[in-house]
This record gives C-alpha cells, sequence and structure tokens, in this order.
C-alpha cells in the first residue's frame, strides 16, 4: 500500500508538472490578434481574482480611466493563461500588466514584479528594472507573439487577499536647504493611502516640541507605500534626496527618498535630517553637508521659525 501512495504522489506530481509546462504557440495564437500588432500570452503563477490590464505607452501610462484600459482575457485551451492585443503602431511599445482591485480600481501595488519573476517562454521583449520591485516591459517584436511566464506580482500583493488595515504615525526629521539662495522647504507625504493615491503631496504637520513632521494615516494598508516630497510639488521635481557611496569609485553620490511600506509597526520615525531637496542641490552639496545644521529652529508666538542664511522662514517654508 505504501508504494502505491508513493507511485500514486509521483504520478500527481508529473501531471502537475505537465500541466504547468504547457505553454501556448505562435499557432495557438493566430485567432487572437491581427498580424503586426502586438499580441503578450502571460501564464500569472499567482492567484488572479480580478481583471488584468496592460497599462503602458499606448495610453500613456494613464491611470485615469480605467475602462478604456486594454484587458487580457483568458486564453481558451490553456487554464491560467492570460492574452491580450495592443493596436498600438508605435515600434517602441512600453507596458505592464496590472491586477485590478475587487472594486475594479486601479491600484499600482498590484502590478507586476521585478526583472526575476519573468520567464520568457518566446518571441522578444526587454525586461527592465522598474522603480522599486517591479519591471517595465518593453522594446517587443511584433512579427511574433509573446509568450511569458510572470512568478509573481510586485512584492507579493493581492488583491485577492484580505487587506490589513492599521492606523499609523508618520514621523519625519526633514533636512533643511542649503541651496544658493538659502531656501527652506517644508515636506509633505505622497503614497498609497486614502485620499492620495500618489496624488498631491500633503503637508505634514509640525510637532512643536520636537521639531519634527508628523501625519496621522488613518486606516493605511499595510503593504502599501509612500515617501517624502516638498509641499506643493505636484510634479516629482522637488523629492528629498539621500546621500550614499558608490562602493565601486568611492565617490559620495545622491539618490531620491525611497518608498517607504507600511508594515506592523504602527509608529513609523524617520531621520533625512542627513539629506537634501533636489531644489536646493549644489554641485558642491555633497562635501558640505554639515551645512544643513547650521539653520536654527525657534518657537515665536506659538509658530516655527527657521532661520537659514540670513532669511527667516515659517513651517511651510515660506519667507517671512
Amino acid at each position: 500500500m505504501k508504494k502505491l501512495s508513493v507511485l500514486f504522489a509521483a504520478l500527481v506530481a508529473s501531471l502537475s508538472m505537465f500541466a504547468q509546462t504547457q505553454v501556448p504557440t505562435a499557432n495557438d495564437l493566430v485567432d487572437e490578434y491581427v498580424p503586426g500588432q502586438l499580441c503578450v500570452a502571460i501564464y500569472f503563477e499567482e492567484e488572479v481574482c480580478n481583471d488584468v490590464v496592460f497599462v503602458g505607452s499606448y495610453n500613456g501610462w494613464s491611470t485615469d480611466d480605467v475602462s478604456a484600459m486594454i484587458r487580457f482575457k483568458p486564453l481558451a485551451g490553456f487554464e491560467g493563461w492570460y492574452v491580450v492585443a495592443v493596436t498600438d503602431e508605435s515600434e517602441d511599445i512600453q507596458g505592464k500588466p496590472v491586477q485590478l482591485k475587487s472594486d475594479g480600481g486601479f491600484d499600482w501595488s498590484y502590478q507586476t514584479g521585478d526583472v526575476d519573476s519573468w520567464v520568457i517562454h518566446s518571441g522578444y521583449v526587454e525586461i527592465s528594472a522598474g522603480f522599486g520591485g517591479e519591471s517595465d516591459l518593453k522594446n517587443y517584436d511584433k512579427s511574433a507573439p509573446v509568450v511569458l511566464t510572470s512568478k509573481y506580482f510586485k512584492e507579493h500583493n493581492s488583491p485577492c487577499v484580505a487587506e490589513v488595515k492599521r492606523d499609523y504615525k508618520i514621523i519625519l526629521n526633514a533636512p533643511l536647504c542649503d541651496g544658493p539662495d538659502g531656501e527652506y522647504y517644508a515636506p509633505a507625504i505622497i503614497g498609497d493611502f486614502p485620499g492620495n493615491s500618489w496624488a498631491d503631496p500633503i503637508a505634514m504637520t509640525l510637532n512643536a516640541a520636537t521639531f519634527k513632521y508628523e501625519y496621522d494615516l488613518v486606516q493605511g494598508v499595510q503593504g502599501k507605500e509612500f515617501k517624502f516630497k516638498a509641499v506643493g510639488d505636484t510634479d516629482w521635481s522637488n523629492q528629498i534626496q539621500l546621500p550614499r557611496v558608490n562602493e565601486e569609485t568611492g565617490e559620495t553620490e545622491w539618490y531620491d527618498n525611497p518608498n517607504i511600506k507600511l508594515g506592523e509597526e504602527t509608529t513609523i520615525e524617520i531621520d533625512y535630517s542627513h539629506g537634501r531637496y533636489t531644489a536646493c542641490a549644489q554641485e558642491t552639496a555633497i562635501n558640505n553637508v554639515e551645512t544643513k545644521t547650521s539653520a536654527t529652529k525657534e518657537i515665536r508666538n506659538g509658530q516655527l521659525i527657521i532661520k537659514a542664511n540670513g532669511k527667516t522662514y515659517n513651517a511651510a517654508g515660506q519667507e517671512l
């Protein structure tokens, strides 16, 4: 009986392996597109419970109108496989699959994963690393269908799993500006949370006792992300930048502050006082980071006053 059980288990495993290796060919996809169109077939190893849209250059990477996005459809005869045809006539099509939320809304958190999450079965496409934990698909060859396997969605996030919501307190020790005109910028938070969705930055509140900026994030979803910009910055031009040493050259370089993920800890305190704002950047600033501490802060009539390079500012970075 034991030997039969072992044989049965081996048979099930072999059948499972066979099922997973049933990859569609170009002949299987001839009815899914018009010659000259981009045709992409993808097998998703992680669960798909909602529609999957193809977002990319064909729609200007816009997420405003979900109904106008091209959607993947199940590929008949191939369980777990989805196919999409893109009518864009451009030779330089770029894009990526994103699974929609259960309410049909769009969320970048549910895009496919990084470079290592892909297997190319046939056709040609370049897979390039995205900002963090994701990738872009570009430089497609439209002469034949592109057949891929997606091993996982970004950070293994899935709208098929119930969201964990918590109240978070975000605390930021903000940098001071060392720009040529001695500007001061107040920090704002932006991210994937209620009332924002990576839209306009929201000004943080100053704690007059600690001189740190705070934001109370109510019912934030664990696994979602946020980062910091300057108040009033809507085009990503003025972010907080942080220094790091290039291991190859030994030189100090600047990079935009990374996305921070909401986890189990509900108080998230971040010290970026050693950083700078993009708008204040100078070539000489890399070797002169300590000048940021030359600014002074004080409370005057209950309001924060910042003095930097001979100028006086309020907590919102407005010169007085």
